[in-house]
């Protein structure tokens, strides 16, 4: 993603301090920041080493010209940020993250800066399953939450981290999972009738507790394919549960022999103590 290359002509003036050239080895599209940059540079120019601070090489065109859009208007601190935060999660996660998370980050970075100074509250209703199924990126999180208040001064709230969080979690879905995005896709859609043939009733797709159990569906489900079911074992949790709310848990035991026939996979108590629990949200309060 970064390093220096010879040969880089100017194509267009972000702002003072990034350009955006083309690297004449390869023909593609980069990112140049330098301090100043662009105040000395004109369409035409080729880049000098001496000037260079930062390169970004994207993915593909569309990305590039995402980023290019969004540095005409975004302090070049946001970018950094976001930088540094994804090597950190490169380096933690050892898994491939799109090039399109540099130009989601950046945004998001900024625009909770922003409405942060504004005085505006940042909440994220789904902190403790992201806390709890996706520690990892949380952590990532908490990391940028240091950094932030390092390089500009700021304590963000814990969940903010979880924001962050969720950025890295869809930048690990690319292309070579497209079928498995899809078969998640079906499987929440799966699930979702089940319930609403269980309960016979339409459910309100408007309402906050809805919004909460389709994450909650799509952690769950993807925590399926990847082998990683929640199991701590708890019985008599689960059948306190179970028993104080007998109707929810006849709809998860339907949703358990739906996903055993599908994928040939045993849900665990804990997580159909969860499902019940989320349904009986949706339904109490529908």
């Amino acid at each position: 993603m970064k390093g220096r290359q010879p040969d880089m002509e100017v194509i267009k003036i972000l702002n003072s301090s990034i350009v955006l050239a083309r690297r004449g080895e390869d023909d593609k599209e980069i990112i140049v920041m330098g301090k100043g940059i662009g105040y000395r540079s004109k369409p035409g120019d080729v880049v000098g080493e001496e000037e260079i601070e930062k390169i970004y090489v994207l993915e593909n065109e569309m990305i590039s010209s995402d980023l290019t859009a969004l540095m005409k208007e975004t302090p070049k601190e946001y970018l950094i940020l976001a930088d540094e935060i994804i090597s950190h999660a490169k380096h933690t996660l050892s898994r491939h993250l799109s090039d399109h998370l540099y130009v989601a980050l950046t945004d998001h970075l900024y625009m909770a800066m922003k409405r942060f100074k504004d005085n505006m509250t940042i909440q994220n209703r789904m902190l403790w399953e992201v806390k709890k199924f996706y520690p990892q990126e949380f952590n990532i999180g908490l990391h940028g939450l240091s950094l932030i208040q390092k390089q500009l001064g700021l304590s963000l709230p814990e969940e903010e981290a979880a924001n962050i969080a969720f950025h890295l979690v869809n930048a690990q879905q690319n292309d070579d999972n497209m079928n498995q995005v899809m078969m998640m896709t079906n499987t929440v859609k799966d699930v979702l009738n089940i319930i609403k043939i269980h309960y016979q009733v339409e459910l309100d797709t408007h309402s906050i507790n809805y919004s909460r159990f389709l994450t909650h569906l799509q952690f769950f489900i993807q925590r399926l394919f990847e082998h990683k079911t929640l199991n701590t074992q708890d019985h008599e949790l689960f059948e306190q549960i179970a028993n104080k709310y007998p109707q929810e848990e006849a709809c998860v035991l339907l949703i358990k022999d739906y996903i055993e026939a599908r994928f040939e996979h045993t849900i665990s108590n804990e997580e159909m103590m969860y499902l019940i629990i989320h349904i009986n949200r949706v339904m109490s309060r529908n």
